[in-house]
């Protein structure tokens, strides 16, 4: 009877386990999704950069501000981008995987439509759903420097 009972504990218990299992994204997969972002980004590629974000996504840029939530509302942010700038170009991205987060740094050079340009480095820390898309993004720069540099 022990037996039994161990044999159903284990049986129900792997089920679970199976239940719970979901694809997990690889380190690589998870660096040529942000690296794909970026490109998508500097680029003003509205569509290249959403794609990787669910539908409830969540944006803080920077932390400390009201959040982004939704597909729709990342957009309506990003379609902001080419209306004060002429360009942006990547200097550096360093992406650390680790299980489905990464974190991020990186440094980019923007070109405001007055011809000033700037240097704004940043830390990003990115969640996957089980989707593999973008469920959580958090940016951590100087947002004081940044509107400065705006203004300027």
């Amino acid at each position: 009877a022990l037996a039994t009972a161990l044999m159903i504990l284990f049986a129900s218990s792997a089920a679970r386990v199976e239940a719970a299992a979901t694809p997990e994204l690889t380190p690589q997969q998870i660096e040529a999704i942000i690296e794909d972002a970026f490109a998508g980004l500097v680029s003003f590629d509205v569509q290249r950069v959403v794609q990787h974000y669910a539908d409830d996504a969540v944006l803080e840029d920077p932390v400390g501000t009201p959040p982004m939530v939704g597909k729709q509302a990342i957009i309506a942010y990003l379609e902001t981008f080419p209306t004060l700038f002429n360009q942006m170009k990547l200097y550096s991205l360093d992406i650390k995987p680790g299980g489905q987060e990464a974190a991020v740094t990186w440094r980019l050079r923007f070109t405001t439509k007055s011809g000033k340009a700037f240097f704004l480095e940043g830390i990003g820390h990115f969640k996957f759903n089980q989707q593999g898309k973008v469920q959580t993004e958090k940016q951590f720069f100087d947002l004081a420097y940044f509107l400065e540099q705006l203004q300027g």
